[in-house]
């Protein structure tokens, strides 16, 4: 059961309901933004990871830079300047996990910035792309970034759950004016 539930609208994902339950967790509940396969792979995109993709996939988001083994992706560097290029989509690095069901980086510079920890939206796209791949609609995945952070996913239909624990990093208020 949740003791707290929000519901908006965000630009970049649509409309989004975020709860906290008795356990501490938060669930985010998006639209299913599962990516689809590339046929032609930008040449920015090859240029401006160290590691070449196995296959590339796209959503309303970002490329999707999909590896054989997780160890390219804790090991894949990025070229930001080169990234840019490849602007309004950002890039998420992922591969299948030994340990979890799959890892993951996400990169922004499209958007403003370089490495995310770890990033909600993207996993709208990375649990239905894993969820068909490994046959489960329920995924423990890892964001692979310096701080980095543990979540867990679940393809419901058209909607994405994707939870986890959050570090409190601001307290306040916010006025909206309408």
């Amino acid at each position: 059961p949740s003791q707290t539930a929000v519901q908006f609208h965000a630009n970049a994902v649509g409309e989004l309901t975020i709860s906290k339950g008795d356990s501490g967790i938060i669930e985010m509940s998006f639209p299913n933004f599962k990516p689809e396969p590339v046929s032609a792979i930008p040449a920015e995109l090859i240029a401006g990871l160290s590691i070449a993709p196995a296959e590339v996939h796209l959503s309303r988001q970002a490329y999707f830079a999909i590896y054989p083994i997780e160890e390219d992706v804790y090991k894949v560097t990025s070229n930001s300047e080169v990234l840019k290029a490849l602007a309004p989509y950002d890039v998420v690095v992922t591969a299948p996990s030994n340990t979890y069901d799959f890892i993951s980086r996400y990169f922004w510079p499209a958007s403003g910035g370089e490495e995310d920890p770890v990033t909600g939206s993207i996993h709208a796209g990375l649990a239905p792309f894993w969820a068909e791949r490994l046959g489960k609609d329920s995924l423990h995945a890892f964001q692979a970034s310096k701080r980095g952070g543990e979540l867990f996913c679940r393809v419901c239909g058209d909607k994405v759950i994707v939870a986890g624990k959050a570090v409190k990093y601001l307290e306040g208020y916010i006025e909206v004016n309408v």
